[in-house]
């Protein structure tokens, strides 16, 4: 991540101008960096680089004096040799690009500020970050954080601006519902409807060109915000003429944008064609096919609890069995998915660890790729997945995610044994043939993570993925500012595909029919039972069209409706943004249906979910670690001293120290557990697990202080 001002970055930081306003008060207090009382001092590490002009030595990418792009040095930590290698000859040490200085921060601002011929006070707050860990250690230029505070906009840690949207597939649109005139949409190409007949009204369908997408009117805000900051980044940073000139949402109409899906690292071009009050991204389905899938193979065992008892059984099974064929999905129109015929669970594992119970949310069918990889463990657990799979390896106390052609041999993977989370090693990696054409995967809530075949996994990552400007990704995107260890390459768009060719993407996609109707045989087959295989000639299917022309173009559809975004524009589940809240939802709406019994729900969400996590989360209380607020340092044990005694630059860090597991994630679900066993009819046993749990807690934390109330208050 590059050390620099950032718009509102999601991990808070310190602003810079705090480094322009320090107090003996401030400075005593200060956790994230060690600011001097000079005002404005600190010290960091960054990288070191040499101008090729005049030698010096700096942390910028373009030198003060020359103007030259400089290069990274890279030294032996050990003997400060400078390496041509990667590694020291003489010390058999990695070669780092890195260096110790102390920054005035105060200056520097004031000085970006000026060069900006931005008044000093006219941004309201700029936060940067605390470090960089990426190979190079590079930092951005000041001036773009800036720029990005001044639109109010957030930055990943490529140094892209990205909004996600949830993936719906759409073939066809007419000018009236995606607000965009005629005549412009005439000017980017769309001349026809669907019928032949000349564009000449909003009520006619046109079909949408595979690489042309909806932004939501929330995400179109957003990008205008984008824009602005681009236009200002080249005027007032490269002294160029602006790109955009973004007033309106019409402006940004036939803009390119790259399209990237979580996991990947590669972007889809695509171009903004229209836009929908639905907070979705609907795009054509070979857009969203170009971004992939991941799964398991069929064979793939898994353990899920259906409320009474653990099952284990293959996923190619399990998803086959609890298909509800009753309300099937295609998604992004050839990947088939739908909740399970019945409350399924299985067990997840979150990022420090810790093993949860979580629902299963649906069950999904894709075609599989040409190859799958297979992992074997030190003690032979295998797991057969595709190749962009999210896998789970640990980190330095935590646990993330990594593709799964990024694992090596030696990495620590979580596993599910003995009812506990350990690890075991990576002790083969093969690449193998897909021997069946579809592979299988579950959604499952919160943590997004299963064990298949004893291993703790990611599941499929769900259909939200991300647009950016182009222009954006183009100038500001730097691989320089990715983490270095393996997984920083994740979400990260390293290459563009510019064209998309349906014989290249997923086959799902290519499972689409696109006749105006079925023929009278498909339906007279049916009432003979006949197999699908013999009834697919009559389906016109993309598949069939793949090496003509009309593999990209003349398609149709069975049903036609009103407006795309005249259905629900933002689901429930969304709109409520606490637990608490989805929670109360879900058993008002138990009481109103007489079908459901609402006193079993409420004893299945705290047998499954709440007592749990309240008895998981109380545990890892009191097993949790330290950690140091300054440097980041980890503590099995809160030291005697009571502060960081870790030895850092010039002295000892004395930053404060604080717990990992917090006395509120502890208690979340506590008073909503206890608020539910006395309103539903749950069974004596829950009731009394929910009671001893709340005593446990209580004799941990003590009583909950109780507040002295005057006359008044009552009045």
């Amino acid at each position: 991540m590059p050390f620099s001002l950032l718009g509102n970055p999601a991990v808070p930081g310190d602003s810079f101008q705090e480094a322009s306003s320090h107090t003996e008060e401030s400075d005593a207090t200060a956790t994230a960096i060690d600011f001097q009382k000079e005002g404005g001092v600190i010290e960091i590490e960054v990288g070191r680089r040499r101008c090729p002009g005049c030698g010096e030595i700096t942390y910028l990418n373009r030198c003060p004096k020359c103007q030259l792009h400089t290069v990274p040095v890279y030294t032996c930590p050990k003997c400060g040799h400078e390496l041509a290698t990667d590694r020291c000859p003489n010390c058999d040490v990695p070669a780092t690009c890195s260096q110790r200085i102390a920054l005035n921060v105060k200056a520097e601002y004031a000085r970006s500020m000026e060069r900006l011929g931005i008044k000093k006070d006219s941004v309201a707050l700029v936060k940067g970050v605390k470090g960089v860990i990426s190979r190079e250690k590079t930092v951005e230029a000041m001036e773009k954080g800036i720029l990005r505070a001044v639109q109010d906009i957030y930055v990943f840690k490529d140094g892209t601006t990205r909004f996600d949207m949830i993936d719906l597939p759409l073939t066809h649109i007419r000018p009236d519902e995606v607000k965009v005139p005629v005549e412009k949409l005439r000017s980017l190409g769309y001349l026809t409807d669907i019928n032949g007949y000349d564009l000449q009204n909003g009520s006619q369908v046109i079909e949408l060109h595979p690489q042309d997408i909806l932004l939501s009117d929330s995400c179109a805000d957003y990008m205008i915000k984008i824009a602005q900051f681009v236009d200002d980044e080249l005027v007032k940073f490269y002294g160029l003429p602006a790109f955009y000139n973004v007033k309106t949402r019409d402006d940004l109409v036939g803009q390119l944008v790259i399209g990237l899906a979580p996991h990947t690292s590669a972007g889809v071009l695509a171009r903004v064609i229209g836009f929908t009050r639905a907070n979705v991204g609907y795009a054509h389905p070979f857009f969203h096919a170009a971004k992939r899938r991941n799964c398991f193979f069929g064979d793939t065992g898994i353990e899920v609890m259906d409320g009474k008892k653990w099952i284990k059984v293959p996923i190619r099974k399990f998803v086959m069995e609890n298909f509800d064929i009753s309300q099937p999905g295609i998604d992004r129109l050839g990947t088939y998915y739908s909740d399970p015929v019945r409350p399924y669970y299985t067990r997840t594992v979150d990022t420090s660890g810790t093993m949860h119970l979580r629902k299963i949310t649906s069950v999904s069918i894709h075609r599989s790729p040409a190859n799958l990889i297979r992992f074997t463990t030190t003690r032979n657990r295998q797991l057969t997945v595709t190749p962009d799979h999210a896998m789970i390896v640990w980190d330095v106390g935590y646990l993330r995610k990594i593709r799964a052609v990024e694992i090596e041999v030696g990495d620590p993977v979580p596993v599910f044994e003995g009812n506990a989370v350990i690890t075991e090693r990576i002790a083969k990696v093969e690449t193998i043939a897909t021997l069946e054409d579809r592979v299988y995967c579950l959604t499952v809530a919160e943590d997004h993570t299963l064990v298949a075949n004893g291993i703790f996994t990611g599941q499929c990552d769900g259909d939200e993925d991300c647009v950016m400007l182009l222009m954006d990704g183009l100038l500001n995107f730097s691989k320089s500012f990715l983490p270095q260890n393996r997984g920083g390459t994740m979400d990260a768009p390293l290459v563009l595909t510019s064209r998309i060719d349906p014989s290249e993407i997923d086959k799902e996609a290519l499972n689409v029919d696109v006749g105006k109707g079925y023929p009278l045989e498909l339906y007279e087959a049916g009432l003979k039972y006949a197999k699908a295989k013999d009834v697919e000639p009559l389906i016109d299917r993309v598949e069939r069209r793949i090496g003509t022309p009309q593999q990209l173009e003349g398609f149709l559809f069975t049903h036609d409706t009103s407006d795309i975004s005249s259905g629900p524009l933002e689901s429930t589940y969304t709109q409520l943004k606490t637990m608490t809240e989805k929670l109360e939802a879900e058993l008002d709406l138990a009481e109103k249906i007489r079908a459901v019994d609402a006193d079993d729900v409420a004893e299945r969400v705290l047998n499954t979910h709440f007592i749990r996590d309240l008895m998981g989360n109380l545990s890892a209380f009191s097993k949790q670690k330290f950690r140091c607020t300054k440097c980041n340092t980890s503590y099995r044990r809160m030291p005697l001293a009571g502060k960081c005694t870790k030895f850092k630059g010039k002295g000892i860090c004395n930053g404060n120290i604080i717990p990992t597991v917090h006395e509120g994630s502890v208690k979340k679900y506590l008073e909503v557990s206890k608020k539910m066993v006395q309103k539903y009819k749950v069974s004596e046993y829950t009731r009394q697990r929910v009671e001893v749990l709340d005593l446990n807690i209580e004799s941990t934390f003590g009583e909950e202080k109780q507040e002295q109330l005057g006359l008044a208050d009552f009045m």
